[in-house]
C-alpha cells in the first residue's frame, strides 16, 4: 500500500520539526510527503525548505491565504491519485507505528469502489508533551457508544489527523466546501459513513497537542466533565446565546441537500430524522442526543 502524507501549515514553526521527524520515522514510511503552506510569516517555510533540500518532502507556498480547509484540499489534490492519504496537522506527533497499524486495518475493510477510511484514538498532550488524557475519545466521552452515522450527527468522533483514507475518498475530498463548518473532518466522516465505510482503530497513535494557537481544539478547554458540560449547555440555551447543535445542523443539511439523491432510503431517512430536530426546543434536541447514544451504547 502506497501512502501519501499531506500536511497543511501556517505559522507552525514551534512544533513542526517534531512532527516532521515523527512522520519520517514511521515503521511504514510514506511514499510521498507533501506540504502546503498558507503564507506563513514565521520560520515555517525555512524548516520545510531544509527538509525539501534533503529530499524528504516537497512543499508549495500558496500565492494567497486559502484557509484551513482549502489548504488541505490543495495538499490532497497534489498527492498521487492511486495513493492512500494520511492527513497531518503541523503541531502533533505520530507514534512510530501509526501508518503501519492504520494501513493494516485499511487492508481489511478497503473497497476501491466506495469511500473508506480508518481513524484512530489520540493521546491528548499539552505544549510540554505532558499527557493530559491517554485517550482523546475518553476526553470527549466518545468511548462508550458505537460510532456510526446516527451518532456522528450529534458529535464528531473523527479527527483528520488520525485518519487514513482510500483513493476513492481522496477523490471526494475535493467536494468539501471551503467554508464548511466543523472543518473537513466531519464532511469526510459523513461521506464515508453515508456511501462507504469508516472503521475505528481504538489505539492512541497520535499525540494530539492542545495549546494556545491550534485551530482544532481550544488551548484553554478544561478536561471534559459531564456535570459541568451539562450545566454550561443548559445555561447557554436558557440565555439564548447559542443554538444547540447549530453547526451540526448546518453541515448535515448542506451535505444532505447536495447528495440526498444518491443516498439509500435508510441513509436518507437517518438524515431526515436528525434534521427534523433543528427547530425543536433545546430539551428535545438534548433528549434525542441522549437517546441516540443510549441506543448504541456498548
Amino acid at each position: 500500500m502506497k501512502i501519501s502524507v499531506v500536511m497543511a501549515t501556517y505559522n507552525g514553526e514551534k512544533y513542526l520539526e517534531q512532527q516532521i521527524q515523527s512522520i519520517l520515522n514511521q515503521s511504514l514510511p510514506p511514499s510521498e510527503f507533501i506540504v502546503c503552506d498558507d503564507c506563513s510569516t514565521d520560520g515555517t517555510v525555512a524548516i520545510l525548505e531544509k527538509y525539501a533540500q534533503q529530499h524528504k518532502l516537497r512543499y508549495v507556498v500558496n500565492d494567497h491565504q486559502l484557509g484551513l480547509v482549502a489548504n488541505f484540499k490543495k495538499a490532497v489534490a497534489l498527492a498521487d491519485d492511486a495513493n492512500y492519504i494520511a492527513l497531518s496537522d503541523q503541531d502533533d506527533e505520530w507514534l512510530v507505528d501509526k501508518l503501519e497499524k492504520s494501513a493494516a486495518l485499511m487492508q481489511q475493510i478497503d473497497d476501491p469502489q466506495i469511500p473508506c477510511m480508518v481513524y484512530t484514538d489520540l493521546i491528548l498532550v499539552n505544549q510540554h508533551d505532558e499527557v493530559l488524557n491517554p485517550s482523546f475519545r475518553n476526553e470527549r466521552g466518545q468511548h462508550h457508544y458505537q460510532h456510526n452515522l446516527e451518532t456522528l450527527f450529534f458529535s464528531n468522533f473523527v479527527n483528520g489527523c488520525a485518519s487514513l483514507i482510500n483513493p476513492e475518498l481522496k477523490r471526494r475530498f475535493a467536494e468539501i466546501p471551503d467554508d464548511v463548518l466543523l472543518n473537513h473532518d466531519v464532511w469526510m466522516a459523513l461521506t464515508a459513513l453515508t456511501f462507504g465505510k469508516a472503521e475505528y482503530l481504538p489505539l492512541p497513535l497520535v499525540k494530539y497537542r492542545k495549546h494556545e494557537n491550534n485551530v482544532s481544539i481550544s488551548g484553554n478547554v478544561k478536561p471534559k466533565n459531564k456535570y459541568r458540560s451539562a450545566f454550561k449547555e443548559l445555561l447557554v440555551s436558557v440565555k439564548g446565546k447559542k443554538d444547540y447543535l447549530s453547526a451540526e445542523f448546518i453541515t448535515t443539511r448542506r451535505f444532505y441537500n447536495r447528495f440526498s439523491n444518491d443516498m439509500t432510503a435508510n441513509k436518507k431517512q437517518a438524515f431526515k430524522n436528525f434534521l427534523a430536530l433543528q427547530q425543536k426546543p433545546y430539551i428535545i434536541k438534548k433528549l434525542a442526543y441522549r437517546n441516540t447514544l443510549k441506543k448504541y451504547k456498548f
